[in-house]
């Protein structure tokens, strides 16, 4: 927990912020790849900073997509290196974790809706690829996802700005 408390002290520091949309990005991007950082307190920032809404939208949107993208992929390498030990083992269990199973239950709105649940979304979406679905499909309803997640948060943090 003391590791934790010093990351987040790191990067909450003016480490991202001093590098402005840029650095919103790569806040964005790491947060999107299971890294539990705050994109929103950098969003305030910016724009009480007086940085342009739109600007800080698309940094948002790009970033917290390639990382999404990101983690499809890691899902879908990851399966091979999994059947790989799992057959060196002979282990003829296979586990099924959470996320797998909200992405089960829910299936492409579980997608759609994981950049609302902060790092379980990220899992889900590492599972996605684990469970190789639909790359197209995938991207759309992701990007969609995170899309209206950012019109949401910088919309709403506009107006209090």
């Amino acid at each position: 927990m003391e590791i934790h408390t010093q990351i987040q002290n790191i990067f909450s520091n003016d480490v991202f912020q001093d590098y402005g949309i840029i650095g919103l990005f790569l806040n964005s991007f790491l947060s999107s790849t299971a890294i539990p950082l705050p994109t929103e307190i950098l969003t305030s920032a910016l724009l009480l900073g007086g940085e342009s809404q739109i600007l800080v939208g698309i940094a948002l949107i790009l970033g917290s997509s390639i990382g999404g993208v990101l983690n499809y992929f890691i899902g879908f390498g990851g399966k091979i290196l999994f059947v790989k030990v799992k057959n060196k083992d002979e282990k003829k269990t296979e586990h099924k974790n959470k996320d797998s199973k909200m992405l089960d239950k829910f299936g492409w709105g579980a997608v759609f809706f994981s950049s609302w649940i902060p790092i379980i979304g990220d899992f889900i979406l590492i599972s996605a690829g684990v469970k190789k679905m639909n790359l197209a499909k995938f991207v759309i309803f992701m990007i969609t996802g995170k899309t209206f997640k950012t019109i949401v948060v910088v919309a709403g943090l506009g107006l209090v700005f």
